[in-house]
């Protein structure tokens, strides 16, 4: 049904509303769009094409789509704008801003829709759409058709209020929902040129903060206390964050445990106070329970690591205090006995200000941490050394230091990201770290990659897991249509390996283990990757790795398939823990 209204072109209408909104966005900050064809968001397809300066790409699957604007903005920290037409399309978003939502990386989902009067009805291709990613939007928004008068200011205002929603102190996803009436278009040629940007509308959001007053008052806990640490996971990236937490913790000699997708891993600039070892000495129980901190100070979100999160919880009587400019509650422990609104870098430089000399108790305290830092990845790279089997433990290692200065590595969930965190000891070299840990989810992890190549200069690497990269195969035929330059690393132990370290491993029968979880499904990755457009190749040892991921780096869309026995695998990963155990047992002095 089209309701157009009388003496107005409905189809210019909605032209023009699409082109100022778009323009709006793109002055506002949006850096890239990821769009999906569609008939009801035409208007805004053609509005992103005839935007000079705005890059964009176009995917044929939504759920590939929504991830790889997610890996963009994640790499560079800017709104990447989503467009997608009515119906299931934006259903497919779903996974994405969720991910989006809890590992803060702004997004603006604009989804097309019939109008109202075609909702509830039976029309075609049409559904509730409103309320699609409830829970998950920093904002959310229902424009009105743009042929109910609706003029360019309505446009320009609703594209700096989204953009400012997505990219405040606590940056995310905004879904603005976008309903227009037949005819779609203006039924004359189409101008090819973008509208002039309108002036001074460039979005800016200062973060939440705190008094520095007050927070002075509260930072005479930290200058009374001996044995604290700073627990660094996963953010959005601030390159001067590092060394603002070096500074702080040398004022204070505590010791600093940073996630990998924390930004503080590699570097050296964080290197005379990072644990490089803590997923791996606080699995030992009497060296976790002689660890015992006064107090706690969290930046970002929570640590990939279970024994590090496990190590927080125990410890009752520490207090917790959680950094964080949008004054959330990132506290799956309910821990947190303090929060403070502000950025971290600007609480590091507060505290380095007013912290004392470090005392001769504090200076133990870290030593105690760095002795056991140094007893555990001594057992480990002793182990690896001797064995030339190429399993998950030797890939993580063999990346982290094969990977040249200013690569970005994405590391998927599940096992990836964990072996990363356990066997990835000290590096001088920058390396970018990203990871989609907001949710944790396996889903979109070769199109959040491509999303990140695009916006980033130097190579990109995804390491990920057999079954991350069969749920995502829309992201390799995605990667052969743009012809992106991404290098996959996939370890390949045919089925579920995550579920060989639960308990569920051992309480059933093999045989029902192997149907129910494994799910082996035998299939030749890399003759997979050749038949999608990619160049791929099977590698059996390290050497052969090295070679054909220093091939790999020079461009191109590469599939590297690592083949891992399951079982060899997860008794390696048993063998190692217990090395660590031995070698802390025997060497470590709380």
């Amino acid at each position: 049904m089209n309701h157009p209204v009388a003496g107005r072109d409905v189809g210019a209408a909605n032209f023009e509303f699409a082109r100022t909104l778009v323009s709006e966005l793109r002055t506002a900050g949006v850096a890239a769009a990821v769009v999906c064809p569609g008939s009801r968001s035409s208007p805004l397809t053609l509005a992103i094409a005839r935007e000079r300066g705005l890059e964009y790409t176009v995917h044929i699957d939504e759920r590939s789509a929504a991830f790889h604007a997610l890996g963009r903005a994640k790499a560079d920290g800017r709104p990447v704008a989503l467009v997608c037409t009515s119906g299931t399309a934006g259903a497919n978003f779903a996974p994405a801003v969720a991910e989006a939502c809890h590992a803060r990386v702004p997004l603006i989902v604009l989804t097309a829709d019939r109008p109202p009067e075609l909702r509830a009805w039976s029309a075609p291709q049409t559904m509730e759409q409103r309320l699609l990613y409830a829970g998950f939007t920093r904002w959310s928004e229902e424009a009105p058709c743009p042929s109910e008068d609706i003029g360019p200011g309505y446009a320009r205002a609703l594209a700096r209020r989204a953009v400012a929603e997505a990219i405040g102190p606590a940056p995310g996803p905004v879904h603005l929902n976008l309903p227009f009436r037949e005819p779609l278009l203006p039924s004359g040629p189409i101008a090819a040129e973008s509208l002039a940007p309108s002036i001074g509308s460039q979005a800016t959001v200062e973060p939440g903060t705190t008094c520095d007053e007050a927070v002075t008052e509260g930072f005479e806990v930290l200058a009374a206390t001996r044995q604290g640490v700073v627990v660094c996971g996963a953010d959005p990236w601030n390159p001067s964050l590092p060394a603002a937490v070096q500074r702080m913790a040398d004022a204070f000699g505590w010791p600093v445990l940073g996630d990998p997708a924390s930004g503080l891993r590699a570097g050296a600039v964080t290197e005379a106070a990072l644990i490089a070892g803590a997923d791996l000495l606080l699995r030992h129980e009497p060296t976790a329970a002689a660890l015992r901190p006064e107090l706690v100070i969290r930046i970002g979100g929570p640590p990939t690591s279970k024994a590090v999160n496990q190590w927080m919880a125990r410890h009752m009587a520490a207090e917790v205090w959680l950094v964080d400019p949008a004054g959330g509650y990132r506290d799956p422990q309910h821990r947190a006995t303090r929060r403070v609104r502000m950025s971290p870098q600007r609480f590091c430089e507060l505290a380095a200000r007013i912290a004392p000399e470090p005392s001769a108790d504090s200076l133990a305290w870290r030593a105690r941490w760095q002795q056991a830092d140094r007893i555990a990845r001594a057992a480990v790279v002793a182990m690896l050394e001797r064995d030339t089997r190429l399993l998950t433990p030797q890939l993580a290692r063999a990346l982290w230091s094969l990977l040249p200065a200013e690569a970005l590595l994405y590391a998927g969930n599940s096992m990836a990201v964990r072996d990363v965190d356990s066997f990835a000891g000290p590096r001088t070299a920058p390396l970018r770290v990203l990871a989609n840990r907001g949710v944790n989810g396996i889903d979109g992890q070769v199109s959040a990659a491509l999303g990140a190549a695009a916006a980033w200069s130097g190579p990109t690497v995804l390491w990920c897991g057999d079954l991350a990269l069969l749920h995502d195969l829309g992201g390799l035929l995605a990667g052969r249509l743009h012809g992106d330059d991404l290098t996959i690393v996939a370890s390949n132990d045919d089925g579920g390996g995550i579920f060989e370290y639960l308990p569920v491993a051992q309480a059933i029968p093999r045989s029902e283990f192997e149907s129910l979880f494994a799910v082996s499904h035998g299939l030749d990755l890399a003759e997979l990757g050749r038949g999608l457009g990619w160049q791929g190749v099977r590698v059996g040892s390290r050497d052969e790795f090295a070679h054909a991921l220093q091939r790999a780096l020079q461009g191109g869309r590469h599939l590297i398939e690592v083949p891992i026995d399951r079982a060899a695998n997860t008794a390696l990963h048993g063998a190692l823990a217990q090395a660590v155990r031995d070698r802390l047992q025997a060497e470590w002095r709380p």
